[in-house]
């Protein structure tokens, strides 16, 4: 069964618990995943764990609490990371943070390489130029933007007509075109994933170092490489840096924040393969998270969903917000606004609830209603488990 951990904001755990739903979360998922914003800063500068900061200073329940294990990612923004714990984005800085937040895990610092690419896409189509990139790679994507920009400019005689969607899907099959078959771009290429791996990997052997020295024991590698060969390679090296670490670990597989081709899932299951492979071989027990899975609109392999533990989704979250919740409708699952629920008849910890269903059913944006992501998670992983029973 993968374990959905839904991407939150800190005050969904306040308002969790002053509208009754904080058990009703614990229900259906383990953990959830934090990102860098302006209440984690509060807390840090508080010198509390973010467990004691909800106890102490807003009732939060120590039992639930107890239940529920919190990742945090460090985000792709280093100049935002600074802002808010008011340190530089440093290996060592940022297992400072993860211990001093008392987290149960949290992301490595890596260089998304896989993301990068949808930056090129970015800066060709949104001209914007702005978007932070890591320093050990920024020329390498701003060359590869450069070179697909000016084969784009001299096929673009129709592009005017375009809507930015067009023009955005057209950007992305002339980059996948041209990474297929320019030489200048795959040589960019390769060495983006490579710069990616070295920087990654060397970051992630001081992280442990400082992740030892503090009594740390939650740190998530993330796996890079655009090329097969590279990703093993990389698996190889962060497997053998964790098992100096620790005996059981979480890794994770990042999927570029994107719907994935057929060619993104294939890598992702040689890497699921791979760290079965060396998990073996160095005597450790590796499990998988897939990072900025989202929903199963964005992976829905069943085979890659049997071999992970976990996955992160912002999706459950936000379609909440939205007033949509998760439906069932045979082998698929759809989104539907509460007003248009036809067939309500639902087990979940929330709908089961007479109070708590109440607030899935309300079609208002208050946040008593933001229950509705108890729903969603339910129903993702009940149609998961469904799947694999096939």
């Amino acid at each position: 069964m993968v374990i959905i951990y839904p991407v939150i904001e800190l005050s969904d755990l306040i308002y969790a618990h002053r509208y009754g739903w904080l058990d009703a979360l614990t229900r259906v998922t383990e953990g959830v995943m934090l990102r860098p914003e302006t209440m984690l800063s509060h807390v840090f500068k508080s010198g509390k764990t973010i467990k004691e900061y909800l106890i102490q200073r807003y009732g939060l329940p120590k039992g639930s609490l107890d239940r529920l294990r919190i990742m945090l990612d460090h985000g792709i923004n280093t100049p935002s990371f600074r802002e808010i714990f008011g340190l530089d984005k440093t290996p060592g800085n940022l297992v400072e943070v993860y211990s001093s937040l008392g987290v149960d895990m949290g992301i490595a610092f890596d260089v998304p390489a896989r993301l990068y690419l949808s930056v090129i896409v970015d800066m060709i189509v949104d001209g914007n130029t702005e978007v932070y990139v890591d320093e050990s790679v920024k020329g390498i994507i701003r060359e590869v933007a450069e070179i697909i920009k000016e084969q784009f400019r001299n096929n673009s005689s129709d592009n005017s007509a375009l809507s930015q969607g067009a023009m955005r899907k057209k950007v992305r099959g002339r980059a996948m075109f041209m990474i297929m078959n320019d030489p200048n771009v795959q040589d960019l290429l390769r060495k983006l994933s490579k710069v990616s791996i070295e920087e990654t990997v060397k970051r992630l052997k001081e992280m442990v170092k400082y992740a030892q020295r503090l009594g740390f024991k939650g740190l998530v590698p993330v796996i890079q490489g655009l090329f097969k060969d590279d990703i093993e390679h990389c698996i190889k090296e962060t497997i053998e840096v964790m098992a100096q670490y620790n005996g059981e670990f979480t890794i994770a597989i990042g999927t570029g924040g994107k719907v994935l081709s057929r060619e993104d899932i294939e890598k992702i299951k040689f890497a699921i393969t791979k760290i079965k492979e060396y998990a073996t071989k160095n005597n450790v027990n590796a499990k998988v998270h897939l990072l900025g899975w989202s929903s199963p609109n964005r992976l829905w392999d069943a085979e890659v969903l049997r071999s992970v533990y976990s996955a992160d989704s912002l999706t459950v979250r936000r379609r909440a917000v939205e007033g949509r919740v998760f439906v069932i409708n045979g082998n698929l699952i759809d989104l539907v606004h509460v007003s248009q629920l036809k067939d309500t008849n639902c087990e979940c910890p929330a709908c089961s609830d007479p109070i708590l269903r109440k607030y899935v059913l309300d079609p208002s944006g208050a946040r008593r209603n933001d229950v509705r992501m108890v729903h969603n998670i339910y129903m993702i992983t009940r149609l998961l488990n469904e799947r694999y029973a096939m």
